[in-house]
C-alpha cells in the first residue's frame, strides 16, 4: 500500500531543505543568515542611495 508515503517523502525533503538552510557547514555561518545578511547590506546601499543629493 502506498498510503500516505507522499507524506513520508514530503518529510524527508523538509527535513534535508531545513537543514541545508539552518546548520552551518564548513565554518560558515548558516546559510539564511548569510541572506539575512546580504539583505541588509542590501538594504544599507540602497538608502545611502536614497540619500544622496540629486
Amino acid at each position: 500500500m502506498q498510503c500516505g508515503q507522499s507524506m513520508v517523502e514530503y518529510l524527508i525533503l523538509t527535513a534535508i531543505v531545513a537543514t541545508i538552510f539552518f546548520a552551518p557547514f564548513g565554518g560558515e555561518p548558516p546559510l539564511l543568515l548569510q541572506f539575512a545578511q546580504a539583505v541588509g547590506k542590501g538594504f544599507a546601499r540602497f538608502l545611502s542611495a536614497i540619500a544622496l543629493p540629486v
